[in-house]
């Protein structure tokens, strides 16, 4: 067997090292500290435990980290600690030899669970469990004899070794000692699990009265096992209630899963206690939604009673709300009415966005006094909820919105009203469009996809005449979703014969792929009194066409002036995946600009994978 050639460090560069630990500052003293972590052998476990003997807390700290890592180096040097005149440093050998896990070092860890004073017995103690180990179970059990803080350690190592020649010793702990140490034996023995100790646990619990196995239970739920809580249910029925209720009420974040516990529970303080714990939780997060899931899960609890529950507490309203639309909970007009004009904005819009669901009839008093609000969110959300429901009796208070407001809400404004009455809402795009504000027609045009070819044809010719180059814009991309009516295709090709070509116009072209205008687009890419873009856009257009007939209009873009049009011609040719382009492409892969050099390259690439 070949041994692994150990690291070694020069005399000189260790005693430096070490002299940064004993007297360099907290960053020199980190920086030596993973030096010496790079050099891990017995001489460097040797010199550095000498440090321990320092004086300096934070060198002690420094020295224990390092030697934690690279005492098993030297394990002769860590155990011989454990007799050192220090009782400080017998505690640290204890922890450094627990942190190793390294089974070797039980015997000697053992030796001072009888032979040493109550800090160091504790620190073995706490050393054998984290080595967790059997060998140590049979001293661990004699530990328990010891004074109640040994006590504790020897039982929470005994609870991470697992053993089962420690669980009778440990159910008699739990049935006997003061309360303090039973608790700690109580949750390990739970820890340790399995159906019989369970109910071992259980039948002496039964024997104690109920004010007793109060705490325990309430440590036993707070392992949040959903088996341990039905076997529980299953022992002592509705008591469990009482501790589980009472586990929730301690906390100030209550737990999901204690919450999903309750709900094993389907009464009114179960639903109740699952509203308060909404208290603090944002309902952007997920935690929230879960939580809204599980007291809807409960309708059939709190559905006859939802009026009750809304006047008990006004943090109750917004997930009663949100819970009551999700399972089509209906609740009274005038009571939600009442609820809405006293709310907070949050619960205003859950009110108004619900209305379809929560309220028993129409709910016009709520929409009317939402369509008055201040808040857009508010406004439009009424509007969408007018929508939906085809409530053509609030036709004038649609209009009232178009004609004002925020822009989004008067686009769900003119939605509506287009949904409820076509002939208002074409009579209304009318105004706007003959004698409107170009945010008007802006918002024609940001519905004009609800209207067919027909409805739209008046006023998209007229407003490609409009004096806002930005409302021409929007116009030609709105035109390019009805070009199957010739009508459209005749203003587009009357556009892009024009002197001032729109650049939407040849992005229309390029995205629907219209080769018939193959010619006229090479006009524009050839003829360099264009403007730059208006070029490029022309050559994408030629390049999504992908006609083998252009290859030489590409090449002639790779000698052009301007990189963006040499770029465009490249990408042009390699999409053509014509062999004949490569030595006219790679002569641009030693390109001096890098968008054209990557380029290049990317099409070289490309070929060559074909």
């Amino acid at each position: 067997m070949v041994e692994a050639k150990v690291k070694r460090v020069s005399e000189k560069k260790l005693s430096k090292l070490l002299d940064l630990l004993k007297d360099g500052d907290s960053f020199e003293r980190e920086k030596a500290m993973e030096s010496l972590l790079a050099f891990p052998n017995k001489n460097v476990v040797e010199r550095v435990a000498l440090l321990l003997q320092r004086s300096e807390t934070n060198v002690r700290m420094v020295v224990l980290e390092i030697l934690k890592k690279i005492g098993y180096c030297s394990l002769g040097t860590i155990t011989g600690l454990l007799d050192d005149e220090n009782e400080d440093i017998r505690v640290y050998a204890c922890e450094i030899l627990g942190d190793m896990n390294d089974k070797r070092a039980i015997p000697y860890l053992i030796k001072k669970l009888s032979g040493d004073n109550e800090n160091v017995r504790n620190a073995a103690c706490i050393a054998l469990g984290e080595i967790n180990d059997e060998e140590a179970v049979d001293a661990l059990l004699g530990a328990l004899k010891d004074s109640e803080w040994i006590k504790f350690s020897a039982i929470n190592s005994l609870g991470k070794i697992g053993s089962e020649r420690a669980i009778k010793p440990l159910l008699g702990v739990f049935e006997n000692d003061e309360e303090e140490v039973s608790l700690v034996a109580c949750e390990v023995l739970v820890d340790i699990g399995g159906e019989e100790i369970l109910d071992k646990i259980l039948g002496i619990l039964k024997k104690w009265n109920k004010k007793k196995r109060g705490e325990y239970i309430k440590i036993i739920l707070e392992k949040e096992n959903e088996y341990i809580f039905q076997t529980l249910k299953e022992k002592i029925g509705d008591e469990l209630f009482e501790h589980l209720l009472s586990v929730i009420e301690s906390e100030d974040i209550k737990s999901l899963n204690n919450l999903k516990l309750l709900a094993n529970f389907k009464n009114t303080i179960t639903c109740e206690t699952i509203l308060k714990s909404f208290k603090g939780i944002d309902p952007n997060e997920e935690d929230y939604y879960e939580r809204l899931l599980l007291f809807a899960s409960l309708k059939e609890i709190w559905e006859d009673n939802v009026e009750g529950f809304m006047n008990k507490d006004e943090d109750y309203l917004l997930p009663l709300i949100k819970a009551s639309g999700m399972e089509n909970v209906k609740i009274a007009e005038n009571v939600m009415f009442s609820k809405y004009l006293e709310s907070s904005i949050d619960v205003k819009r859950e009110i108004v966005k619900n209305i379809p669901a929560i309220i028993s009839g129409k709910g016009l008093s709520i929409i009317k006094e939402a369509t008055k609000d201040t808040d857009g969110h508010i406004i439009g959300d009424a509007m969408t909820v007018i929508s939906g429901m085809m409530l053509t009796e609030m036709k004038d208070e649609i209009i009232n919105v178009v004609k004002k407001g925020f822009f989004d809400v008067r686009v769900k404004a003119l939605r509506a009203l287009k949904r409820i009455d076509l002939d208002n809402a074409i009579e209304i795009i009318k105004q706007f469009v003959d004698n409107g504000s170009s945010e008007d027609k802006k918002l024609y045009l940001s519905i004009a996809s609800m209207l067919n070819s027909e409805q739209n044809f008046p006023f998209l010719e007229q407003l490609l005449h409009d004096l806002d180059e930005n409302i021409k814009k929007m116009t030609v991309s709105v035109m390019g979703n009805f070009l199957d009516d010739e009508r459209y295709m005749v203003l587009l090709t009357g556009l892009l014969m024009g002197e001032n070509i729109p650049h939407e116009v040849l992005k229309i072209i390029k995205d629907r792929k219209l080769n018939l205008f193959q010619d006229r687009l090479v006009d524009i890419f050839i003829n360099n009194n264009n403007g730059l873009w208006t070029r490029y856009y022309a050559l994408l257009a030629l390049g999504a066409f992908e006609i083998p007939s252009l290859f030489n209009v590409f090449l002639q873009g790779l000698n052009d002036k301007e990189n963006l049009i040499k770029i465009g011609s490249l990408k042009a040719l390699s999409d053509l995946n014509d062999e004949r382009a490569l030595p006219y492409i790679k002569p641009f892969t030693q390109s001096q600009d890098e968008d054209i050099r990557s380029t290049a390259e990317y099409a070289v690439e490309r070929f060559e994978t074909f």
